[in-house]
C-alpha cells in the first residue's frame, strides 16, 4: 500500500532513479555535478549470468570503454555476457590531511557494501525498488564497505575547537543506492569524454576521474585501496561504539542476505574533505565478492548506558547537557539543572533569520518541581524578611546569579530587561575588581541557578490552601461489574497512609453517586449518609468540615474501614444502571470553592442524567475519516457545562483528576476538559474486569504513587526571557492567565508536570548571552507559600553551524509533540486534511535536515543522507511519533477490516499525557524499550550497591529481536506489554506463571502474588515490572498476551522500527526523508 503523505513506489517497469531518490534534470550530455547538466536516456542493460550477477572471475576481462566528462555510458552500448567489464571493489581515497594538521584515514567506498558484523535486514521490499526475484549471490560487487558512523565526541563532551568554522564535521552521513542485479540506474562519476560506440582494438582507455567521494569506478580499484580480508578493516576508522554488530556474530551466507533490492547505506566523508587526492592509475583486478545488504544494527539508535555521569551546570557553558533519558547527577554551580529547564537550542540564534536557517524550534521544556536524584543538592530556601525577595523594578525579575552589580555594588543591572536598579542598603556589599560581590558564595540566590524564596502575605489572595482530597466514586451497576468499586474501596487504607506520610494536615472525603449524589458525615461517632437528589442543580447538603476527615485524627483508619463496609452494603445488592458523574463533580466543586482542593473522579460510564449529561453516541463509521476529530477534540456538545465548570475550578484552584473504566464510548473529550484546565490527570482503563485480580493491586499502586509525589498547589508560573525575545506559546495543562501571555495558573502540579514554551525574536540579540527565568509561586504541602526560581543563561550564536551543533534532540521532539497535539485537536484543519499531523512532522524533520545540508554540508555528495551528530536520531523519533497511538491515524477501507485501532477515549488520554509529561517521558512515550525476560541473570531484579534496580539489557523495538520461545517485555510511558512466544518452553511457563500452557485469548493470567510451581524467575519479573510501572508519571497496567490474543496487534504495532499497517519501517523512512531532501536541494 502506498502510504498517504509519501510518494508512491514505482511500477514494475521501473526506470526511475536509484532507491527511489530524485535525480537532477537529464539531457543529451549526461548529468552535471552542479545539477545543471543533463543525462542521456537509459541504456539497455547487459544480460546477467545464470547466477543472477556478473560472469566469474576466470573469464576474459575486456578493455574498458572511455568515459565522458559527465561519467555516463555511451548510448545504446551493449556488452555480451562474456565481455562485461569488471566492477571496482571500492571508490575510496588515500589518506588526506585535516585542516588542523592531523591525518584522517578516509574509509573505502563501495557500491553499497557493509562491513561484516550482524545479520542483514530481513523484511518487506523497500518502497521505490523493484520486487525481489529471489535469493541470489551478487558477484561483481564488493562484500565489505566502509564502516558506518561518525567518530565524533560524545554528547556532553565539549566540541573540538578545530571543528568550529563555516563547515562542521559532527554528522553521520549515509548514501543510498539500489543493490544488484544490473545496477541499471547507477550514475557513474564524471570522467573523460565518452566515445560513441564500442572501443576499438588496441585503443588506450584512460582511468576514470574522481571528483567527489563515493564515486563509482568502472575499472579496477587503485593499488592503495585493495580489498581487505574478511573481518579486517585497515582502510578507515572503526565504527563508533554501539553501532556495530555483537562481537562474534556470524554473517549468514550471501543467499540469505535479505532482499537484494533494499537500499544500501555507506558513510559519507567529513565535511572538511571536499577535494580528493590524486589516484594512481588502476591495474586490472578480478571482480570483488558480493555486496551485503543493509545491517539494521548500524543505523542510528539510542544508546542505553547504565553509567551515571556528573554534569556541572555552570553559567553559559558550551557543554551539552546529558540526554534526558540517561542517568546523570547535576551539580548546580550557577545554572538550573536540565531536569528543571531543558532548552531546545543550547546556542540561541542572534536573529530571526538565523533561526529560520535552522528550521528548529526555539523554546524549552519546564518542569519546575522535577524530582532530584540521589546525590543532588536540595534547592535552598532563602528568606528576605517582610520585604520579600529583591526584584527588578521594571520587569519584576528576581535577583539571581546572572545579575550584575555595578558602580561598586550600589546599583544592579537586571539580566532580563537591563534595567539599572538601586541596591537596598541592607543588601549592599562591595564588589571585587571583576565586578563580583564578595559575598556571592554565601548568598544562595547569587550562587545557585535554582532557589526558593519565602514570600510575605502580599503574594497571597487568601489563606494558604490545605491539602484536601475528595474521591467521587461511581457505585452504579457497571461500576460493580467492572470491579471498580472493589478496587477503589480496597485502596482507601493505603491512600490514607500515604497522605499521613506526605501531608499530615491533609483532609480526606468520599462522595458516591448513581442516580443521586451521596455525602457521608464523618464528624460524628457513627457515619451517616446524606443524599442530594437534585441532579439538575446540585449543591452540597453538608458543610465541608462535616464530610471531610482529617487524616491525622486517631479514629481516621476506623472511619475508613467503616466506609468500606457501608458502601458495599448499601449499593452492592441494589446497584442502579445510571450514574450522574457530572452532577457529583459540580456539587463537590461548589463545596470547595473557598478552600480549594483535589477531586478524583472514578466513573464506569458516561453520565446520562442530570447536569453535564452526555447524549452523543460513538459513530464507528467516522473512524479513519476527517470527521473522527469530532470524537476526541471535544467542544461539540449541546451545552458547555464542562468548559464552564473547568474554568470555575481553575479559578478556585481546584484540581480534577478523571479516571474512566468505561468500555463503551463515554465522550471523555468533554469530561477531560476538567483536568486540562486544572492540572489534573486523565486515565482511561477500558479493560477493567472483575476476573482480573491484578487491577486491585494496580489501583493501590497508582493511587499511592499519585499522592506520594512532591506537589504544589494554587500555583502561578511566570516565564521571563531576555530583551530581544518574548514568549510566543505555552503548551501544557493549565488555565491561561488574563494578566499576560507569559503567565499561567495551575491549580495543582507535581514532579511529573511539565509545560513547553516557545520564544520568538523581537529584535537582534546584542549581548553574548541570553537569560531565561521561570518563577513558580505556589503553596507547599506544609502550608508554606514560596516562589521557586530557575535561572538559565545560554550563549548567543551568530553561526548556524553552532546552532545545529548544540541542538537538543529530546527537547525538540517534546516541543514538536506538543505542537502536534494542538494540531490534531484543531477541527478546522483536521476536518479538511486528516494527514495534517503526519505531513507537519515529516516536513519539519525534512526541513531541518535540508537546512543542515544546505548550510553546513555543502560539499557532501547528493547520494548521502547527512545527519548532524546532535540530531542523528531525529528521523527515528519523528517516525516513532507518527506510529504512536496518540498521533497515528485509524485506517479505513479494506485494510481496516472493521477494526478500530485507536478509540476516541483512549486517544484523549494519550494526547493529554504527551501534552503534560517531562522530556524523558515524552521520548519514552513514542520510542519504547524492549527486554528479554526468559534468560535473566541472577542479579536482575535486585538492587545494586547504590540502591538502583538492575534491569535486563534493553533491546531495540523491532521484531528481529523476538524469539518464538521467549518472553519479552515492552515498556513505554503509556503502556507495558508482556508478550509470550508461541513455542515457549512449558517448563519456563510453569516457573513464571505456574501453568504449562498459556493462551490469553481463552484465559487471562497475571503476576500477582505467588503461584504454585513458580520459581525465582517469577519474583525477578515481578520486581522488574513493579519498577518500570513506577517510572511512568501515571503507572500503566501490565497486559500479558500471546500471539493468538487480539491485543498482540498492539504489541506488534508498537515495534516502531518495523513496517506496520500505518507506516513504513525505519530504513524505508530514512530513504523517503532522503528523497524529499534531494527534491528540496534541486
Amino acid at each position: 500500500m502506498a502510504q498517504q503523505g509519501f510518494p508512491r513506489g514505482p511500477p514494475s517497469s521501473y526506470s526511475g532513479p536509484p532507491g527511489g531518490f530524485a535525480q537532477p534534470p537529464r539531457g543529451p550530455y549526461g548529468p552535471s555535478s552542479t545539477g545543471g547538466g543533463f543525462a542521456p536516456p537509459q541504456q539497455q542493460q547487459p544480460p546477467h549470468s545464470a547466477s543472477g550477477g556478473f560472469p566469474p572471475q576466470q573469464q576474459q576481462v575486456p578493455q574498458q570503454p572511455p568515459r565522458s566528462s559527465s561519467g555516463a555510458f555511451p548510448p545504446q552500448q551493449h556488452f555480451p555476457p562474456q565481455q562485461q567489464p569488471p566492477r571496482s571493489s571500492g571508490g575510496g581515497f588515500p589518506p588526506q590531511q585535516l585542516p588542523n594538521g592531523g591525518a584522517f584515514q578516509q574509509p573505502p567506498r563501495s557500491m553499497g557494501g557493509f562491513p561484516q558484523g550482524g545479520p542483514p535486514l530481513q523484511g518487506h521490499p523497500q518502497p521505490g525498488f523493484p520486487p525481489q526475484q529471489g535469493p541470489s549471490s551478487q558477484p561483481g560487487f564488493p562484500q565489505q564497505g566502509a564502516p558506518m558512523g561518525f567518530q565524533g565526541p560524545p554528547r556532553g563532551a565539549p566540541p573540538n575547537p578545530s571543528a568550529f568554522g563555516t563547515q562542521v564535521d559532527d554528522s553521520d552521513s549515509f548514501s543510498c543506492a539500489p543493490g544488484p542485479p544490473g545496477m541499471q540506474n547507477m550514475r557513474p562519476a564524471p570522467g573523460p569524454p565518452m566515445m560513441q560506440g564500442p572501443p576499438q582494438q588496441g585503443q588506450h582507455i584512460p582511468p576514470p576521474q574522481m571528483h567527489q567521494p563515493g564515486a563509482f569506478h568502472q575499472g579496477p580499484p587503485p593499488p592503495q585501496m585493495h580489498q581487505p580480508p574478511p573481518g579486517a578493516f585497515h582502510q578507515g576508522p572503526p565504527p563508533p561504539q554501539g553501532y556495530g554488530a555483537p562481537q562474534g556474530q556470524q554473517l549468514p551466507p550471501p543467499h540469505m542476505m535479505g532482499n537484494p533490492n533494499e537500499p544500501v547505506f555507506t558513510p559519507g566523508p567529513p565535511f572538511h574533505q571536499s577535494t580528493a587526492a590524486p589516484i594512481p592509475k588502476p591495474t586490472p583486478a578480478a571482480p570483488a565478492p558480493p555486496a551485503q545488504r543493509i545491517d539494521p544494527t548500524q543505523i542510528p539508535r539510542p544508546l542505553g548506558k547504565d553509567d551515571i555521569v556528573t554534569y556541572v551546570a555552570k553559567g553559559a557553558t558550551l557543554t551539552m547537557p546529558p540526554p534526558a533519558n540517561s542517568k546523570y547527577i547535576c551539580i548546580d554551580d550557577g545554572c538550573a539543572s536540565p531536569r528543571f529547564v531543558r532548552p531546545s537550542l543550547n546556542h540561541v540564534p542572534e536573529s530571526k533569520d538565523l533561526l529560520n536557517q535552522s528550521a528548529l524550534p526555539l523554546g524549552a521544556i519546564l518542569c519546575p518541581l522535577a524530582k532530584l536524584q540521589p546525590g543532588e543538592l536540595p534547592i535552598p530556601l532563602v528568606d528576605f524578611g517582610p520585604s520579600g525577595p529583591l526584584r527588578c523594578t521594571r520587569c519584576k525579575a528576581y535577583v539571581n546569579c546572572f545579575t550584575k552589580f555595578i558602580q561598586g555594588g550600589r546599583l544592579f543591572a537586571c539580566n532580563i530587561c537591563a534595567m539599572h536598579n538601586e541596591t537596598p542598603r541592607e543588601y549592599y556589599c562591595a564588589v571585587d575588581p571583576m565586578g563580583k560581590r564578595r559575598d556571592a558564595t554565601e548568598r544562595m540566590e547569587l550562587a545557585r541557578g535554582s532557589v526558593e524564596f519565602l514570600v510575605p502575605p502580599v503574594y497571597s489572595v487568601r489563606p494558604a490552601q490545605e491539602v484536601i482530597v475528595v474521591f467521587c466514586l461511581d457505585v452504579s451497576l457497571f461500576a460493580f461489574q467492572s470491579h471498580l468499586v472493589a478496587s477503589i474501596v480496597a485502596a482507601l487504607p493505603a491512600v490514607l497512609e500515604t497522605l499521613r506520610a506526605t501531608s499530615p494536615a491533609a483532609k480526606f472525603g468520599l462522595v458516591t453517586f448513581d442516580t443521586a449524589v451521596h455525602y457521608y458525615r464523618l464528624d460524628q461517632d457513627a457515619i451517616s449518609m446524606c443524599v442530594c437528589p437534585d441532579v439538575d442543580d446540585p449543591a452540597a447538603p453538608l458543610p465541608a468540615n462535616a464530610w471531610l476527615l482529617p487524616v491525622n485524627s486517631p479514629d481516621a483508619m476506623d472511619k475508613i474501614h467503616e466506609l468500606q463496609d457501608l458502601i458495599v452494603t448499601l449499593f452492592g445488592a441494589s446497584a442502579k444502571n445510571q450514574a450522574v458523574s457530572g452532577a457529583a463533580v459540580t456539587s463537590v466543586v461548589d463545596s470547595l470553592q473557598l478552600s480549594g482542593g483535589r477531586i478524583c473522579l472514578f466513573h464506569a460510564g458516561p453520565p446520562r442524567l442530570g447536569v453535564g449529561k452526555i447524549t452523543r453516541e460513538e459513530a464507528a463509521s467516522v473512524y479513519g475519516t476527517t470527521k473522527e476529530v469530532e470524537l476526541f477534540a471535544g467542544g461539540v456538545s449541546k451545552n458547555a457545562h464542562y468548559e464552564e465548570l473547568a474554568r470555575l475550578s481553575a479559578k478556585s484552584f481546584i484540581s480534577v483528576d478523571v479516571c474512566s473504566v468505561a468500555n463503551p464510548y463515554s465522550d471523555l473529550a468533554e469530561v477531560s476538559r476538567l483536568a486540562e484546565l486544572t492540572g489534573g490527570y486523565v486515565l482511561h482503563l477500558p479493560q477493567f474486569d472483575k476476573d482480573k485480580p491484578e487491577h486491585m493491586q494496580y489501583c493501590t499502586r497508582f493511587l499511592t504513587h499519585w499522592f506520594g509525589k512532591d506537589k504544589g498547589m494554587e500555583a502561578v508560573l511566570k516565564i521571563r526571557v531576555s530583551a530581544g525575545l518574548r514568549v510566543d506559546t505555552i503548551w501544557g495543562s493549565f488555565m491561561p492567565s488574563g494578566a499576560s501571555d507569559d503567565e499561567v495558573n495551575i491549580a495543582l502540579l507535581d514532579q511529573d508536570t511539565a509545560v513547553g514554551v516557545t520564544f520568538v525574536h523581537d529584535g537582534r540579540l546584542t549581548d553574548e548571552h541570553m537569560s531565561i527565568q521561570a518563577a513558580l509561586l505556589y503553596t507547599r504541602v506544609d502550608g508554606v507559600r514560596c516562589v521557586r526560581v530557575h535561572n538559565l543563561a545560554l550563549p548567543v550564536a551568530n553561526l548556524v553551524t553552532n546552532v545545529f551543533r548544540h541542538a537538543d534532540l529530546d527537547a525538540t521532539c517534546a516541543l514538536w509533540q506538543r505542537m502536534s497535539v494542538k494540531l490534531i485537536r484543531d477541527k478546522s484543519i483536521m476536518s479538511g486534511n486528516g494527514q495534517a499531523v503526519k505531513e507537519k512532522l515529516v516536513d519539519d524533520c525534512v526541513q531541518v535536515l535540508t537546512n543542515y545540508r544546505k548550510h553546513c554540508a555543502t560539499n557532501s555528495s547528493s547520494g548521502q543522507l547527512i545527519l548532524p551528530e546532535s540530531l542523528k536520531l531525529l528521523p527515528l523519533y519523528t517516525l516513532a511519533s507518527l506510529k504512536s497511538r496518540a498521533l497515528r491515524n485509524n485506517l479505513t477501507g479494506q485494510q481496516a477490516r472493521g477494526i478500530i485501532d485507536v478509540r476516541a477515549d483512549e486517544r484523549v488520554m494519550l494526547l493529554h499525557i504527551l501534552n503534560t509529561v517531562p522530556v524523558e517521558h515524552a521520548v519514552s512515550a513514542v520510542y519504547p524499550k524492549m527486554y528479554a525476560l526468559h534468560d535473566l541473570t541472577e542479579e536482575v531484579g535486585t538492587l545494586n550497591e547504590k540502591g538502583q534496580m538492575i534491569l535486563p539489557a534493553p533491546l531495540p523495538p523491532t521484531a528481529e529481536k523476538l524469539e518464538e520461545n521467549g518472553l519479552f517485555l515492552l515498556h513505554s510511558s503509556t503502556f507495558l506489554y508482556l508478550f509470550i512466544g508461541a513455542k515457549t518452553n512449558p517448563t519456563l511457563l510453569e516457573e513464571v506463571f505456574g501453568v504449562s500452557h498459556v493462551d490469553t485469548s481463552e484465559q487471562s493470567i497475571n503476576l500477582v502474588g505467588p503461584a504454585e510451581q513458580a520459581g525465582v524467575l517469577r519474583e525477578q519479573i515481578q520486581a522488574v515490572v513493579s519498577h518500570l510501572q513506577m517510572q511512568s508519571p501515571v503507572p500503566v497496567p501490565l497486559e500479558i498476551m500471546t500471539k493468538s490474543d487480539w491485543r498482540s496487534v498492539r504489541f506488534l504495532s508498537s515495534l516502531v522500527e518495523d513496517r506496520t499497517r500505518n507506516e513504513v519501517s525505519y530504513v524505508e523512512f530514512l530513504c523517503q526523508v532522503h528523497k524529499k531532501i534531494q527534491y528540496k536541494m534541486m
